[in-house]
């Protein structure tokens, strides 16, 4: 690993500037290397991470082809070895059996770990990935198969543009420099640099950059919190274009089985996060309506957390209903989760007037 990788980073140093002193690069060639760089770097987002290791949708046969071809011309390993490593990282997420963990410091998550020991891969983390023909195919002739799918897209890249040289150095050396960082960033930055909405009991943030630098995985803090949901952006703003193309070969029978986490668990896990850190804040400045505030966010705290407990037994038993076909009961019940609905959306804005509220106390105001 340290020697391909030590390699292929100086001959892109060498070979890119003496292409540029030589030459402009044409719009073909710098088109087909985005989109074998999208290619490759949504096969990872896609399938070895969403697919493979957290089995958050099924994908069929067919789609796994090309999520193999691509997962492979990305040259990250296997799947089985990429997702028995993902396991890990999650089973010990900042923890000293953390593959990856930012305990070691950037350049540790970013890259130096692939150059330490790896641990042999266990039958007991990836038993459903070993049961898989296709995955275990791949495995067994990775070297050849990372080889043979390089090959064929720097001479189909070298054929359409009538370029060998620009194949070689945008096809390959820079598609695989920027392919290869773009994933090591969601291991390294993904945990250091951003917010925390979803939980601070791990390390791993949202930051709306990092999601267009990798192509969705940027929300980081709410995958690590949900990693089972398909989707790693949650709103419809949220730059995640593998959710939107998981949905989409859903809709035309590639995929199915979407794992998706309710609106309702989403919200209590947002409103809790938050309340923690607002009596934390709360704790640290001397205020005198800090009592007040105080009371004021578990009152609030204390309905929200009601209303949504209410909103999902309401949805449960919506389920229900439909599965009944009771017209009537599921007119009336429709009919209440729109009227809870209004009241959380409600609250929910309050809440965040209180928790902007609480946030404008400083701690320089003390004795205020």
């Amino acid at each position: 690993a340290l020697l391909f990788i030590a390699g292929y980073h100086l001959a892109l140093f060498i070979a890119l500037p003496l292409y540029l002193i030589a030459r402009t690069p044409g719009l073909d060639l710098l088109g087909l290397m985005a989109l074998l760089w999208a290619g490759t770097l949504v096969a990872i987002t896609m399938g070895y991470h969403r697919f493979y290791s957290h089995k958050t949708y099924r994908a069929s046969r067919i789609l796994e082809i090309p999520l193999l071809f691509f997962g492979t011309a990305a040259i990250q390993g296997s799947a089985l070895k990429w997702s028995f490593d993902h396991r890990l990282h999650h089973k010990h997420v900042d923890g000293e059996g953390d593959p990856y963990g930012t305990q070691k410091g950037f350049w540790h998550s970013h890259i130096l770990w692939l150059f330490e020991y790896q641990a042999p891969i266990e039958d007991r983390l990836v038993r459903d990935l070993k049961a898989n023909p296709f995955v275990m195919f791949q495995h067994r002739y990775y070297g050849w198969l990372a080889t043979a799918t390089n090959v064929l897209l720097v001479v189909a890249i070298a054929v359409l543009t009538q370029d060998v040289v620009g194949a070689l150095v945008f096809g390959f050396l820079l598609r695989l420099f920027l392919t290869h960082h773009s994933t090591w960033f969601i291991n390294s930055l993904a945990h250091i640099w951003g917010s925390k909405p979803y939980s601070s009991e791990h390390s791993a943030v949202n930051n709306f950059i990092l999601a267009h630098l990798t192509f969705g995985e940027g929300y980081h803090n709410y995958h690590h919190t949900f990693s089972g949901d398909y989707r790693n952006g949650v709103r419809w703003y949220q730059f995640d274009p593998p959710k939107y193309l998981i949905w989409l070969m859903s809709k035309i029978g590639l995929a199915s089985d979407l794992q998706r986490v309710n609106r309702v668990a989403i919200d209590r896990t947002l409103v809790a996060a938050d309340r923690k850190l607002m009596l934390q804040h709360l704790q640290e400045v001397e205020h005198p309506r800090v009592q007040a505030f105080v009371t004021s966010m578990e009152e609030a705290y204390e309905s929200l957390t009601e209303q949504l407990a209410q909103m999902k037994t309401d949805l449960d038993r919506y389920s229900v209903l439909k599965r009944e076909r009771a017209r009537e009961e599921i007119r009336i019940k429709k009919a209440q989760i729109r009227e809870l609905r209004k009241s959380i959306r409600a609250e929910m804005k309050d809440w965040e007037r209180l928790c902007k509220e609480v946030i404008r106390l400083k701690p320089e105001m003390a004795g205020a």
